[in-house]
């Protein structure tokens, strides 16, 4: 190759790869899909697909930068500001990108193509909605042939979307460990008992792992296929994703507005300090760590930042989500990221999907009645927490919530007071290694301090 780096996250599809030149990513297209591609265009399915904001949009180009010779087109796709990973995402991300992918499989059967896999992997949410990356995933379409992703679809979205509504949100995160699809046998065991007796669960689930037993394997011929069972199959998909739903659950956080923050006034005199500060750095980028329901992430967005709002607790991430569908807040991303544990680096040569202090950048973080919960919840040394927050961002707003804090005084309820060096003093020795304190004040009718920070 020239001056191009092949992402590693690219290798496995013959059809083409992502590449990054002089800073940007595109996407060749190599020989062996040049009819796919025709097809794809000439069919008019990705005009369709790009009018629709169903697929990233891209520009054609002819040139040649990786001086390959199965080269046949690159590709510049619309760039993303940041990646997600499906084990990031709320249910309700989760079940739109399942809807997507049954979306595109109907439009592309209209168009006499086909998708020929169905990994999450292959969705990021762009102005607030999902959105399909993988412009090679198209093929053209044999009726006669079932739908060769039909099985990963189900291992990929049903599986998992099944197992966090019958128990919790959390087991979303089992992808983590099974990335290529949650085998049918582990969501069968997982299931519940009752869940059995579901139609749809005996049919997408049970059923195919019954079918494809050794016994059964051998004896079993190929089913003669149809577009209309292809068509039953998808419509049978789509009503059975779409009617999942959470139970309704509350949680310490997913209510914290309305019952757990000190007081309507420290939240809108909070609002009054952050929002200023805001407007000075200049900051277009914004990560707000522990965002709860994401009411300072809301004010972000609502200022014009792209925001990343993350937080540990996946009920307040779903109902933050929600809400941004249904407000039409398009420059907000809201992820199920526990900063104590965060999404590791993983798959070939733990290069393939980065960490997310890798992947998440931003011109500022905001740290909002976090660190109390990170020093004395977690027994995180401050100067770690320090040090952590600085590999995120250049600029920092964070809240130090003092000792004698009824919210600090809950948490050492509990345990031990082994937090000696947990005071005003040692907190800002701690973050001036990192940082230049540019303003610090107290918010009105607490003790708790606001710091606005620059990374040295």
């Amino acid at each position: 190759m020239t001056d191009t780096k092949q992402h590693p996250a690219s290798f496995r599809d013959p059809a083409g790869f992502i590449f990054e030149h002089a800073g940007k990513f595109y996407r060749q297209v190599n020989q062996v899909y040049a009819p796919h591609f025709e097809l794809f265009k000439k069919s008019g399915l990705y005009e369709t697909l790009a009018s629709q904001k169903k697929i990233l949009s891209h520009t054609e180009l002819d040139s040649n930068f990786t001086a390959t010779g199965d080269w046949y087109k690159t590709l510049l796709p619309e760039q993303l500001q940041v990646i997600s990973y499906p084990y990031e995402w709320c249910f309700s991300q989760w079940k739109d990108a399942a809807l997507l992918t049954l979306e595109l499989v109907k439009t592309s059967m209209d168009h006499g193509m086909i998708l020929k896999d169905a990994t999450p992997f292959n969705i990021q949410f762009v102005n607030g909605a999902p959105v399909f990356i993988d412009t090679l995933s198209f093929e053209e379409y044999d009726a006669s042939k079932p739908w060769i992703a039909y099985r990963q679809f189900i291992e990929c979205f049903v599986g998992p979307l099944l197992l966090a509504r019958h128990h919790l949100q959390a087991m979303l995160k089992l992808f983590q460990i099974y990335p290529d699809g949650i085998p049918l046998p582990v969501i069968s065991k997982l299931l519940p008992f009752k869940a059995v007796f579901n139609f749809n669960v005996f049919l997408h689930i049970r059923l195919p792992q019954l079918m494809g037993s050794p016994q059964n394997t051998a004896a079993k011929k190929q089913p003669v296929f149809t577009r209309q069972k292809l068509t039953n199959i998808i419509s049978n998909l789509h009503s059975f994703v779409l009617s999942l739903r959470l139970p309704p659950v509350t949680t310490t956080w997913n209510n914290y507005y309305e019952e757990t923050i000190l007081s309507t006034a420290y939240a809108e005199a909070r609002m009054a300090i952050v929002e200023s500060w805001l407007k000075e750095t200049n900051a277009q980028t914004v990560t707000d760590l522990g965002t709860n329901t994401g009411l300072y992430a809301k004010a972000a967005a609502a200022a014009g930042k792209f925001t990343i709002a993350v937080d540990a607790d996946t009920a307040c991430i779903d109902k933050l989500y929600n809400e941004c569908r249904q407000q039409n807040i398009h420059n907000l991303l809201p992820l199920c990221i526990d900063i104590t544990n965060p999404s590791p680096a993983i798959g070939w040569n733990n290069e393939e999907r980065p960490a997310f202090f890798q992947r998440v950048q931003a011109d500022l973080v905001l740290a909002l009645a976090l660190v109390h919960h990170l020093a004395i919840g977690k027994n995180i040394g401050l100067q770690q927490i320090a040090s952590a927050f600085s590999q995120l961002s250049p600029n920092l707003v964070v809240e130090f919530v003092p000792k004698n804090d009824p919210k600090v005084q809950l948490l050492l309820s509990a345990r031990p007071d082994i937090f000696t060096q947990y005071n005003e003093s040692f907190f800002e020795e701690a973050f001036k290694q990192y940082y230049m304190i540019s303003k610090k004040t107290t918010v009105p009718g607490t003790e708790r301090i606001m710091y606005l920070m620059k990374r040295k």
